[in-house]
């Protein structure tokens, strides 16, 4: 079974809405990322049959505003002005997004047009985003309430966007895949990712290993604790018929 979705962090989302919020009008830019694919297995408890669940993501690191128009009324590129714009980070590309006031959540024949065009010219482009901002209440305008939706360039159909921010088991601690901006890839240079996960297997089968013993010594205090109980009974019923069977003594 494979699913579809667009992951980002909390922190990322926040700062796309806030940028946009502020802008004095509205606009559009490049969503920055990169994607990636997970397969993950699962057991059925009644039939144990195993089945896997691949998951194509993309995954949305930050975002960057575009400098001036690259494209026409009908959505055509100029691929020139584009490429300019982008320079290096053209194979970071993974996205569109356009942010709109007071407006419709759903893609314009333009908009379609240039999510097919920016499918054709960028090697790692997904799809596209529409933001939204509208009033709470007509008469409060301190209080919007902002919407976000992705399409991919496909079938131009929306697909789910995830907010994660560490959330996930950390069984699943292999598959793990993060969701923030990198900001520094140097930093990660020196980190063996195979020592990481040897140690945290490490200190796994020790802490399973610690709880079993103390589990046995709990089930075997039990297991004297209740023959100490069943002696003390033993006890109580001899001495109950010692009493039982005891000659009364007359005066």
């Amino acid at each position: 079974m494979n699913h579809t979705s667009i992951r980002t962090s909390g922190t990322v989302l926040s700062a796309l809405l806030y940028q946009c919020t502020n802008s004095e009008t509205d606009i559009e830019g490049f969503l920055m990322g990169i994607t990636a694919t997970r397969t993950i297995g699962a057991i059925d408890d009644i039939s144990d049959q195993s089945s896997d669940t691949t998951e194509q993501l993309t995954i949305i690191e930050g975002h960057c505003a575009c400098r001036s128009r690259f494209y026409n009324a009908q959505g055509q590129i100029d691929v020139e002005n584009l490429y300019n714009q982008l320079g290096d980070k053209k194979k970071n590309v993974i996205g569109y997004f356009r942010f709109r006031r007071q407006s419709m959540l759903t893609l314009s024949v333009r908009e379609e047009s240039l999510l097919s065009n920016l499918h054709a010219v960028l090697p790692q482009f997904r799809g596209m985003a529409i933001l939204t901002a509208s009033l709470v209440e007509e008469n409060d305008v301190s209080t919007h309430a902002h919407d976000i939706a992705f399409w991919d360039t496909e079938r131009h159909e929306k697909i789910p966007i995830n907010i994660v921010n560490m959330t996930e088991s950390t069984l699943a601690y292999q598959q793990f895949v993060p969701s923030s901006t990198l900001t520094n890839p140097e930093l990660l240079n020196g980190i063996n990712t195979q020592n990481i996960i040897s140690q945290y297997d490490s200190v796994y089968h020790k802490a399973m290993e610690a709880f079993n013993n103390v589990t046995q010594t709990v089930i075997k205090k039990e297991q004297e604790l209740q023959l100490l109980m069943n002696e003390l009974e033993k006890v109580n019923s001899n001495s109950n018929s010692v009493r039982t069977h005891s000659p009364a003594i007359s005066h």
